[in-house]
């Protein structure tokens, strides 16, 4: 089980950096979330990397990063797209 991405739906808002640093630490500080955002601008593309901090917010219902997604780019399951 892990976090799945689908980069090409995520708009780049760092909503998911919000809510996974507020699950870590209880404060709104991105460089505390197991979730990086990056964009290149030149590109358009934006990029979303889980680092090995990320324990998928085991006493939620589903991760909080998932919960608070508005585009739907992240969501947890099995690689292979099993849930």
């Amino acid at each position: 089980m892990g976090l799945l991405i689908t980069a090409g739906v995520c708009n780049g808002c760092r909503t998911c950096e919000l809510a996974c640093s507020f699950h870590h630490r209880e404060t709104f500080a991105p460089e505390n979330s197991s979730i990086k955002v990056t964009l290149d601008s030149q590109e358009g593309k934006v990029q979303l990397i889980v680092d090995s901090t990320c324990d998928l917010c085991p006493n939620e219902l589903k991760p909080i990063c998932v919960r608070y997604c508005s585009t739907g780019a992240l969501r947890k399951g099995k690689e292979n797209g099993a849930s």
